[in-house]
């Protein structure tokens, strides 16, 4: 027979029944306060052009106190890629949750939504559950292919600080696409990305007043090309810290494998001073990002904000015999810096699996405690840093060359599997590349016919099976190796 632990206090049976509905009760309304907690805010920081040149990834001569103490935070994932290795595809991949392959979007001048016309996009899939969604600079690649139903407030001008406006000018009405910089005289808050910290910093010293949660995302044109930075920006770095000595020999490596966005172009008058501008305008964007990380701290956010920071691709700085800027399947070009921080996540730790930029999208909805839309390609990183037993999974990237002689576009597949990266061109047609980073971070040796790489080599090539050929579709092509208008 079950006791009964109240007897002893002299209750009576209907006062007994009567307190143990009343707890009950008072339990389900707890359970119910628990799951109906205020709904997670959401800052969405997103670079352009920025590679891992970050003290945070290693590197020695970077200046980036603030995404620095962001990391510390949080969990920063050591080998995060893109899935497309150009601002607008890549974009369109992450904001929308699927693959290259899936989107079609090879190019800069194609819309998420002339592409998807029904698919949800990440900010307007937390528009859709009550959140208050504000971009500001570059999110979508343009205001051109900007998606309005993600959005309460959007905004991506051209800044008011002339010297940047010049630089852009000159960098897009001249024609040479070669690393150009300018060093500003201004303090910088009058450039695009002194606007959009100010405009998101803003947004954040107000929340307060407003019951909603927010999605506020702050896109950073900096490092982008034409570099523009204030003068103190420069300042802290040498140019004869970037200069180089011999490079590594390359062997092995197919002529396909080798061109970027700016093949064709002559190389910058001073690598050095190019490499230097950099690292420079990534400090100046750690300014930025340094205001907002700021704001969360004296508006006490942290408790119940997520902050995710990543960029669109990576960005070549004059290796492998000179190449520069993206659009390659080297590491340079594909691998991209991602932190996320915020309640629940462990701060300080490390994951080395390979994860995508299309992880990002379930991975917030996952943290929000909401249910993920249909038809998104990536998975939740959270078990990444919760510690529970997991499947090592790899990552993918796409990305197409220009074969000048035929003048056709070349298919290059890459599959990331721990420290390694298996790629196809043309499905094997135009070469095949594997490194292994343990031994060759810099990717300059081709394996893929040494035989104690055989056994990798067969599993990259199975692992790009699992995933949909591309859709057809243009694919950009490096401008400086097109032929002249009027000309096929």
């Amino acid at each position: 027979m079950m006791r009964n632990n109240l007897a002893p206090f002299g209750w009576s049976l209907p006062q007994r029944v009567r307190l143990i509905l009343a707890l009950a009760t008072a339990m389900i309304v707890s359970g119910v306060a628990a799951f109906a907690a205020p709904a997670k805010n959401i800052l969405f920081i997103v670079v352009d052009d920025l590679n891992t040149v970050l003290g945070c990834y290693g590197d020695p001569l970077a200046k980036t106190p603030n995404i620095d103490r962001l990391a510390a935070r949080g969990v920063r994932f050591n080998q995060a890629s893109c899935q497309y290795p150009l601002c607008n595809p890549s974009r369109v991949s992450f904001l929308s949750g699927r693959r290259p392959e899936s989107t079609g979007v090879y190019i800069l001048a194609t819309s998420a939504r002339k592409a998807m016309p029904d698919a949800v996009m990440l900010p307007q899939f937390f528009r859709q559950h009550g959140y208050f969604t504000v971009g500001a600079g570059k999110i979508f690649h343009t205001a051109q292919v900007n998606d309005p139903a993600s959005w309460d407030r959007y905004a991506d001008g051209n800044g008011d600080d002339p010297q940047e406006q010049q630089a852009i000018k000159d960098r897009y009405g001249k024609g040479d696409g070669r690393p150009a910089w300018t060093i500003l005289d201004g303090d910088g808050t009058r450039t695009r990305d002194g606007i959009t910290a100010s405009t998101i910093g803003g947004l954040l010293a107000d929340r307060k007043a407003d019951a909603r949660p927010f999605f506020f995302a702050a896109g950073f044109h900096k490092p982008h090309l034409p570099w523009t930075a204030p003068r103190r920006f420069f300042d802290i770095h040498r140019e004869k810290d970037f200069e180089k000595g011999p490079e590594q020999a390359m062997k092995g490596i197919p002529s396909i494998a080798l061109q970027t966005e700016l093949t064709g172009f002559s190389q910058p008058d001073s690598p050095a001073g190019a490499r230097r501008a950099y690292y420079a305008c990534v400090s100046f964007m750690d300014h930025q990002v340094g205001m907002l990380l700021d704001e969360l701290d004296r508006q006490d956010l942290w408790k119940n904000t997520i902050v995710v920071f990543f960029s669109d691709h990576g960005f070549h700085l004059g290796d492998h015999g000179g190449l520069w800027a993206k659009l390659s399947a080297f590491n340079a070009s594909i691998r991209v810096p991602l932190i996320i921080a915020g309640p629940g996540v462990p701060a300080g730790r490390t994951v080395e699996d390979p994860v995508e930029l299309i992880d990002v999208y379930p991975t917030l909805v996952a943290m929000a405690g909401l249910q993920p839309p249909q038809g998104l390609d990536g998975r939740s990183l959270m078990d990444r840093w919760q510690g529970a037993p997991r499947e090592a999974h790899p990552a993918y990237s796409l990305v197409f060359h220009y074969d000048v002689a035929h003048n056709t576009d070349v298919m290059g597949r890459s599959v990331i599997m721990g420290a390694s990266r298996y790629t196809t061109w043309d499905n094997g047609a135009q070469g095949r590349e594997f490194y292994n980073w343990s031994t060759d971070p810099g990717e300059y040796v081709n394996r893929v016919d040494d035989p104690a790489a055989h056994d990798s080599v067969m599993r990259g090539e199975a692992l790009l099976k699992r995933i949909p050929e591309p859709k057809p579709g243009p694919s950009q092509r490096p401008r400086a190796l097109l032929p002249p208008k009027g000309k096929k």
